[in-house]
């Protein structure tokens, strides 16, 4: 039986019920393992968790036993096996490790004071299933929209680190919608859950901060996004607007004119910096938006052009101060 004619005889084959003599390509020995083809390949580059032969054309082909490992690294990282820790571990010894009673998971651990609101029940319930304990669910965006403004914005306590929203369908309206809803919230992160939508969109949200996953999406790796998000800092009331601008453009261009006993005329450069990200922050306030999500790049391309723009004033100010500039 030819690679190709075997692939397609195992598509309604579980890992199981392989022939013992089976030589899979890559995207059929993932799907059986339950991976993504490029968690495959990262896997095997960085290390090396199989040895599959190549073709004389270059295509590897794997055996039962390469799906029964890949299979099994993938439930033990489920369960928040670091893979760097386990990819060497002999076959054998990752069947003891995964009939073991599974203790709590490094992500279930990191998310029990994580102050969680869902929208979407359905990903309410799969958190639930695994330990997770959202403080409020909401059916929809529109339901969440109508709680937050009948009860006002959120204070101290009430501000939560993590709104998860689930989207049966990601379209730009509906991006921007999910923005506004975690602004309202004064979330720390936003992590959008969708099932059908153009990428360009989800990339659009990911720019502007969002941690953005298709389905399918286990309740476990719904905890490992969380335990993500929640590796993050975020500031205490959600995110900060940047700061107002410290100096002009003339005050910046008579700073960079100044004579200074810094010979590698760092009061110059940093004034040529400081103002080249004060136009950035300005370009992407002006920029024409084709989309709501084509406009929440664009205020996170200016929230980052601002917030570089004022730890870099921040700079000069010591500059400033060290080299007793005049500031007109």
């Amino acid at each position: 039986m030819t690679t190709d004619a075997l692939d397609d005889e195992v598509q309604m084959l579980d890992a199981s019920r392989l022939p013992v003599n089976a030589r899979l390509r890559s995207g059929t020995a993932a799907r059986l393992a339950g991976l993504p083809v490029t968690t495959l390949r990262v896997w095997e580059r960085r290390y090396g968790v199989v040895a599959a032969p190549k073709t004389p054309t270059g295509q590897r082909l794997y055996s039962t036993l390469d799906v029964q490992r890949l299979a099994l690294l993938k439930q033990l990282s489920d369960r928040g096996h670091a893979i760097g820790t386990i990819a060497g571990l002999a076959l054998s010894e990752l069947q003891g490790l995964a009939s073991t009673a599974p203790a709590r998971s490094a992500a279930a651990a990191a998310v029990p004071g994580l102050h969680l609101v869902v929208v979407g029940r359905s990903v309410a319930q799969k958190l639930q299933a695994v330990g997770a304990s959202p403080r409020r669910v909401h059916d929809d965006l529109a339901q969440a929209e109508t709680v937050r403004a009948t009860q006002g914005p959120g204070h101290g306590d009430d501000l939560p680190d993590v709104l998860v929203v689930h989207l049966p369908s990601l379209h730009p309206a509906l991006a921007e919608r999910a923005l506004s809803v975690a602004k309202q919230y004064g979330a720390g992160t936003l992590i959008v859950l969708y099932a059908f939508g153009a990428e360009a969109v989800a990339e659009q949200l990911r720019a502007a901060g969002t941690i953005v996953r298709r389905e399918p999406c286990t309740g476990r790796e719904l905890l490992r996004l969380l335990a993500s998000a929640a590796s993050v800092p975020m500031p205490a009331n959600g995110p900060r607007m940047p700061s107002a601008r410290r100096y002009s453009d003339e005050q910046l261009a008579s700073l960079g004119e100044q004579p200074s006993s810094v010979l590698c005329e760092c009061p110059r450069h940093l004034a040529e910096i400081v103002t080249q990200l004060a136009h950035f922050e300005q370009y992407s306030a002006d920029c024409d938006s084709r989309s709501p999500a084509d406009a929440a790049l664009h205020r996170h391309l200016g929230s980052l052009a601002g917030a570089a723009r004022a730890m870099f004033e921040q700079a000069l100010d010591r500059v400033i101060a060290d080299e007793g500039l005049q500031v007109p």
